[in-house]
């Protein structure tokens, strides 16, 4: 068996760089989407606030406001009223 210390010797370390800076630039394209999906749904529905993706525990469970005060007014909708 491979022993802990061995596995993060800089070889390692420095071969794993790569998929990193790859995993990186996929994930800002992929919050740049969903930020300007959010921008789209928000204008599209002209309700004077802004909607986001809501997420818990790395999942999104539904869409509400993005402002705290907002959500008075416009509580989170559940994924499982948006999914049918």
């Amino acid at each position: 068996m491979v022993e802990e210390q061995e596995l993060k010797n800089e070889n390692v370390i420095e071969k794993l760089k790569p998929f990193w800076d790859e995993y990186l630039k996929k994930e800002r394209k992929f919050r740049k989407d969903i930020s300007a999906l959010e921008k789209k749904m928000t204008n599209e529905l002209e309700l004077n606030f802004y909607l986001e993706f809501f997420h818990v525990d790395n999942g999104c469970v539904g869409i509400g406001a993005s402002n705290l005060s907002d959500r008075k007014k416009f509580p989170l909708i559940n994924d499982s009223e948006l999914n049918n």
